[in-house]
């Protein structure tokens, strides 16, 4: 009879299950992990091979549960001086990516529940820390929305939203047909609208015919110094450089004060104010 193992749980090629146990109560499983032999080290930065390895390392990293039990990787790894890269990297082993304390297959089911529960509730479920449960939703939301499509954008819509108290800001840019997010940056500075241009192309820039945004003059200031349109534009409640001719009303702000209108005054009249 074979002996008891898991190792077909662990369908990666580059390692190898060298022991495993659990504890009295099987609540935890430690497994105890080498790099296969049989495959030559791999950057895991370009994927290059590398003829030796600089050092070894080793970490203690969870994995999906098995039924009820917290699975705990001991894994030893290399570091390789890539060739390619000019610079010190771990190895690829299929497993893990480089400073997360989760396996890649954890850190996906992680991110699945962070879709239809509370970074706080994952935590807790999963008994991970919360600080942990960000970082791995984060990384997969940045994969997801961090480099949106800005080909064939045709109005955008700009607008800061508060974050918290003390005047702390985030500049948000939407297209405004789709209403699909393309840009979250910091404060609600010109620098912020600038830096979000700056990731365009010219025939991106140029694709522009209208930005709807409220009269905050650090974004006039950036939208006016980025447009490669020309400089025709109305200004009203929203910033439209190229919708004159079109059915939308729009009129200059006055900026004259109104006087004030004073009521005579006899003697005996209470002051209204």
């Amino acid at each position: 009879m074979s002996e008891l193992t898991i190792a077909s749980y662990f369908p990666f090629r580059r390692i190898k299950i060298i022991n495993q146990s659990v504890d009295g109560d099987a609540t935890k499983a430690s497994i105890e992990i080498l790099p296969h032999k049989g495959f030559k080290p791999v950057c895991h930065q370009c994927g290059h091979k590398a003829d030796s390895a600089h050092s070894w390392t080793q970490r203690r990293i969870r994995d999906l549960n098995l039924a009820t039990a917290e699975v705990w990787l001991h894994c030893h790894y290399r570091k390789l001086f890539c060739s390619v890269c000019q610079r010190i990297s771990i190895e690829e082993l299929e497993l893990f990516d480089p400073y997360i304390r989760v396996t890649r297959r954890l850190a996906y089911y992680v991110y699945q529940l962070c879709q239809v529960m509370t970074v706080t509730e994952v935590a807790d479920h999963l008994n991970l820390d919360w600080k942990t449960v960000k970082a791995i939703d984060k990384k997969f939301l940045e994969q997801r929305y961090g480099h949106p499509d800005l080909n064939r954008l045709r109005i955008l819509a700009v607008d800061e939203i508060a974050v918290r108290r003390g005047h702390q800001y985030l500049t948000v840019v939407i297209d405004y047909l789709s209403g699909r997010v393309l840009f979250v940056g910091k404060d609600r500075k010109a620098q912020t609208l600038i830096g979000f241009f700056d990731q365009m192309s010219p025939k991106q820039r140029q694709s522009i015919e209208a930005v709807a945004m409220d009269m905050w003059d650090p974004f006039i200031k950036a939208v006016k110094k980025n447009s490669r349109r020309p400089r025709s534009y109305l200004i009203c409640s929203t910033w439209l450089p190229l919708l004159a001719g079109s059915s939308i009303k729009s009129e200059i702000p006055s900026t004259k004060k109104r006087p004030w209108k004073i009521k005579p005054y006899s003697k005996g009249q209470d002051i209204c104010c």
